[in-house]
């Protein structure tokens, strides 16, 4: 489904799956960029209701929007654990990327290898490097 109206109608509905297709639709007009306050707030708004609901991905999705659009480790390590304990695999690898940046090579390396183990190619990579890096 890519038409907006449609897709925003569906998730006002409380269709978790179109609260998360609509978030990425939008979140890909995010570019960093000064006045998009507005626009993250929607994609934040759509993501958060749909992992407030259980959607899986809505979770790990939120987790992720937390943790590279906020910034916020605090608030998004608890929704990328929920996501990642449920099997999300980019869950997993963001959790490695956190733990990265946060000097825990230990977690780090954990979430790179589940990751990787069930085939996320990044994370390998990631996991590779890091060991490199602390041999």
């Amino acid at each position: 489904m890519t038409d907006l109206t449609a897709l925003r109608a569906t998730a006002h509905g409380g269709d978790a799956d179109a609260m998360v297709e609509l978030a990425l639709l939008l979140a890909e007009d995010l570019t960093g960029d000064e006045g998009e306050d507005d626009l993250q707030d929607e994609v934040e708004h759509w993501l958060a209701l749909a992992a407030r609901s259980g959607h899986a991905r809505g979770v790990a999705e939120f987790g992720s929007f937390l943790w590279h659009v906020r910034q916020d480790d605090d608030a998004a390590l608890p929704w990328l654990r929920q996501a990642a304990e449920a099997g999300e695999v980019d869950a997993m690898a963001v959790l490695g990327d956190v733990y990265d940046f946060l000097g825990d090579t230990g977690l780090a390396k954990r979430w790179y290898r589940a990751a990787a183990d069930l085939g996320d190619e990044g994370a390998a990579d990631n996991l590779a490097a890091l060991d490199r890096l602390t041999s």
